[in-house]
């Protein structure tokens, strides 16, 4: 074998060297990084299940896989705890919370994240102050309001000056507004764990829609018993009987209009900052086109700003909502569908109208072997109501074309 022939093996012999020595390099590289890897997993296990205090990261996930796990065992039709996931969200909860019955925390956990949900998805009703009446029940009072709070220069000897609440208290009577969802037999986990988003989200989005629909125009003297409508009076209601109604004319909204639909509220319109325009969408379209609206946009980076809220005219946030009636008379009194086309816009002072619930969301079952289906029915108990006494706190202008 010539040298030549040597000296090229050896290169050969050096090069593959070097190659297993970059690879046994790499593989323990790999090899720290799994180690690091699976000692975080470690660690996490530990968080949730060896410590006695769990993180609030840990809780915030438990939480949330309960209140599915609590719906898929309604839909199922089984205990909670016949449920394979049940024990690894018990074992958190117990440790973090120590409830005495895991079953029945997770049902309430379950009404608590639909409360929040749907409070996420209310428009209307999340300008107003909230009041959580006592579970058990079903009427509830509280002083009523007179004005706004007032301070005096008084000596200090002397009595303060009453001002703002009155003697005079105003009443909540909660009624029961519910929803039912049919759902055909599931037989199995897997197909009810594709479906559990999707009860919860129709449970929320038919409560919502109920409630703003009966915030804006409800009236208990409907002559439909179960149109939610009926469960108390809402605001276009409050305006048109209170006669705090401005004439639009048929037409488009203008600015003045608006300006002196505002200055029907007297003293209940001064403040800005408790004012709000509720519009129907294609209203609001048309306000968008006058020059005094200014847009989100344009409001700066410390605006607070409402949900669904559009622009601002003269100040006043301009909230969107479906649900103002298009089948108005001219007079803002509801119409016949068949020919009658106008429609509202509504200012609000918020800090005079209160909603009332019992802060809890409802759900039972029923089933049809008929059809092999269960039904679900959630249900909210809620009032809503002007809180302030000899107050007319809301405006429309009707007759909007």
């Amino acid at each position: 074998m010539g040298i030549k022939v040597i000296e090229t093996l050896e290169k050969e012999v050096q090069e593959l060297k070097s190659a297993l020595e970059e690879q046994k390099s790499a593989e323990e590289k790999k090899i720290e990084e799994l180690k690091k890897e699976l000692g975080a997993m470690v660690e996490e296990r530990k968080t949730s299940f060896d410590n006695e205090e769990v993180s609030d990261r840990v809780l915030a996930k438990a939480k949330k896989e309960g209140a599915k796990l609590h719906l898929k065992s309604i839909l199922m039709g089984r205990p909670v705890e016949d449920l394979a996931e049940f024990k690894d969200v018990a074992n958190v909860i117990e440790k973090a919370i120590k409830p005495a019955d895991v079953p029945a925390w997770l049902a309430e956990e379950f009404s608590n994240q639909i409360l929040e949900e749907l409070h996420a998805d209310l428009k209307v009703e999340a300008l107003f102050p909230k009041i959580t009446m006592p579970q058990n029940r079903q009427t509830f009072s509280i002083p009523g309001k007179v004005g706004e709070g007032i301070a005096y220069l008084i000596a200090p000897g002397d009595d303060a000056i009453e001002s703002a609440i009155a003697a005079t208290k105003v009443s909540f009577q909660t009624q029961r507004i519910k929803t039912l969802i049919g759902v055909t037999d599931q037989a199995d986990q897997e197909s009810v764990t594709a479906i559990v988003d999707l009860v919860r989200m129709e449970l929320v989005s038919s409560l919502a829609k109920a409630t703003e629909n009966a915030i804006i125009m409800g009236d208990e003297a409907g002559t439909d018993p179960n149109a939610v409508t009926k469960a108390f009076d809402g605001l276009l209601k409050y305006a048109v009987s209170n006669g705090q109604t401005v004439d639009n004319g048929g037409g488009q909204v203008t600015a003045a209009n608006i300006a002196a639909t505002r200055r029907k509220l007297g003293v209940y319109g001064m403040n800005l900052a408790d004012l709000v325009i509720i519009a129907p969408v294609d209203v609001a379209y048309q306000m968008l086109e006058l020059p005094e609206v200014i847009t989100v946009d344009k409001y700066g980076p410390q605006a607070v700003i409402h949900t669904g809220e559009i622009g601002r005219i003269y100040g006043m946030p301009i909230v969107v909502s479906e649900y103002v009636s298009h089948t108005l008379k001219a007079d803002g009194t509801p119409g016949d569908p068949s020919s009658d086309d106008k429609t509202a816009l509504l200012i609000v002072n918020k800090q005079y109208f209160a909603v009332a619930d019992r802060g809890t969301i409802g759900i039972e079952t029923e089933r049809k072997a008929v059809s092999s289906t269960t039904l679900y029915v959630s249900y909210r108990d809620l009032d809503f109501n002007c809180i302030g006494i000899n107050a007319v706190p809301v405006t429309a202008l009707v007759n909007v074309a």
